[in-house]
């Protein structure tokens, strides 16, 4: 009843929108992308879901971002920018006739405001309900952000930070319009206002998130006239539809579909390696899962190589560490982590008693993601070869907004998580997940609650030092540290993956694996 109720809504908001022509969604003029999952906010300084941040970046900008396809940095809402010799100075310089979606003119004031809000707790837009997560690890150098002219804009920060101007380039430095926000109040992340070729209309949860082409967007204007981010949460019927042109692009795309989908002219398919990770994580304030030797065994009891043919298909490969191939510190020499059942079991033997009344419970969510095209498959396969050294395993599953509030709190014992880095930097995944800054309740990232002053200190000299042979050094010695007390353990790296209506062009794969759906045209000569 619910997708029949969503079905209608479209055909009426789509008749509304182009009269009884052509079916929308194969005219060109509007672009549906369907995902597993709902967003949860559209403040882009409060989310930090992959569904939240794909639509965020349809409507927001920053004053850099990665050029298409890459993790190169190129201006953006700044027109050009500055470092002092000193590192601790980022000077801006913004663009020129640049307007919010309701009118309000982008200078360095209204800029100023979406930094200050996430600074200051007393400032009118430090929103009670916002917890600002990513303001609290990715950009605590920061010391004060100032007008320093009109259309000028100046960090200064407490110390050099290796990251920041890459951290700038994601969706929490995103600049929003202070007239929404204060006109919105608690209502802004549901009425979203920033600088974007689309502008919001309309959210029905758990059904669709309705945009507008931006007529006055201060860059190349998108042909795309409506955007829709609909919800359809089984993977096959998003297969489906998208095969009968009813959606125009998804993700979520199991790996084994992919071979099946290259053969059809209708669609095409996009993948690379993806800048991700999929991982187990222990509750290190939990006492059963404080014990090394078990966090051990179940290590050696994991066939990672397994998990990645069966549970991706083939479509990525086994983590050795906590940390993408490629990414400064990864070993030059990577050792394959090691698969040892008979190892576990003698690792095991003594505590499995502990777990006969009480089998550990695995937490996992039950709608795909990037890292996990199927978690449940995955869970499934990780109980299966754990109960084969003796430990009793109960999958615990649900969806992923509970599932996250789960882990941010505290509230379990091992879960199946994942992690898509942000911006292209090591500091991004090793901080997230080992610093004890990243391990708030509520507002965590780093969902073991593993502290240590060691690794905290090797964790700042990596964001200090510039020089990247140095960094490379600090971070294997993380690794290091990560490898003797074992707080989660990297399970598969999978591959990003999208399929696009064929009749579509302009779509690439982002490397930190965010959407941008304005470059999508369609080859008209393709349309029925």
């Amino acid at each position: 009843m619910r997708r029949l109720a969503f079905g209608l809504f479209l055909s009426v908001l789509f008749v509304l929108l182009f009269g009884c022509s052509k079916e929308p969604a194969k005219d060109g003029r509007v672009f549906i992308w369907a995902r597993g999952s709902d967003a949860h906010k559209l403040d882009p300084a409060d989310v930090d879901d992959g569904e939240s941040v794909n639509t965020v970046s349809q409507i927001f900008e920053g004053l850099v971002r990665f050029k298409s396809g890459t993790l190169e940095i190129e201006p953006w809402l700044a027109k050009s920018y500055t470092i002092s010799e000193d590192g601790k100075a980022y000077t801006f310089t913004l663009r020129e006739g640049v307007c919010f979606h309701d009118g309000t003119p982008l200078n360095a004031e209204t800029a100023l405001f979406s930094f200050q809000r996430q600074m200051d707790p007393n400032h009118l837009g430090h929103l009670e309900e916002a917890a600002f997560s990513y303001w609290n690890y990715l950009y605590q150098d920061i010391e004060r952000v100032e007008a320093t002219g009109e259309m000028e804009l100046t960090f200064t920060l407490k110390q050099p930070n290796a990251s920041l101007l890459y951290s700038l380039a994601i969706f929490p430095a995103f600049i929003v319009s202070p007239t929404a926000l204060n006109t919105y109040g608690e209502n802004f992340q549901r009425k979203p206002v920033g600088t974007g070729p689309f502008t919001f209309v309309e959210w029905r949860p758990n059904e669709a998130i309705i945009m507008s082409r931006n007529d006055d967007y201060w860059g190349e204007l998108p042909t795309i006239e409506r955007l829709v981010m609909s919800v359809v949460p089984d993977n096959t019927a998003r297969l489906l539809k998208l095969k009968s042109g009813e959606i125009n692009g998804m993700d979520g795309l199991q790996p084994a579909e992919i071979d099946g989908l290259r053969s059809d002219s209708k669609v095409f398919v996009y993948q690379e390696a993806g800048l991700n990770v999929g991982y187990l994580c222990f509750n290190l304030e939990n006492p059963r899962m404080q014990n090394l030797d078990f966090r051990k065994g179940i290590s050696l009891a994991i066939d990672r190589a397994a998990l990645a043919e069966i549970g991706l298909s083939g479509a990525g490969r086994a983590a050795d560490y906590p940390l993408p191939e490629g990414f400064l510190g990864y070993p030059e020499n990577p050792l394959a982590s090691t698969y040892d059942p008979e190892q576990a079991k003698a690792l095991l033997a003594p505590l499995i008693k502990d777990f006969e009344d009480e089998p550990l419970e695995l937490l996992v969510m039950n709608a795909p993601r990037p890292y996990f095209p199927d978690p449940i498959v995955m869970a499934t396969l990780i109980k299966g070869q754990l109960e084969a050294v003796g430990l009793s395993v109960k999958v615990v599953a649900s969806d992923f907004k509970a599932q996250l509030s789960d882990l941010r709190n505290g509230d379990f014992e091992a879960g199946l998580i994942g992690w898509v880095g942000d911006n292209g930097d090591t500091d991004n995944f090793l901080s997230v997940f080992f610093a004890s800054w990243a391990a708030e309740k509520g507002t965590a990232t780093n969902y073991s609650f593993y502290r240590n002053d060691e690794m905290d200190a090797r964790l700042r000299q990596g964001r200090i030092e510039t020089d990247p042979a140095k960094r490379a050094e600090i971070y294997g010695k993380v690794l290091d540290l990560w490898r003797r007390d074992l707080p989660l353990i990297p399970l598969v790296h999978a591959d990003n993956i999208a399929a696009v209506d064929s009749r579509f062009e302009g779509f690439k794969l982002q490397k930190i694996g965010d959407l941008r759906l304005a470059p999508m045209k369609v080859v008209y000569g393709n349309v029925d």
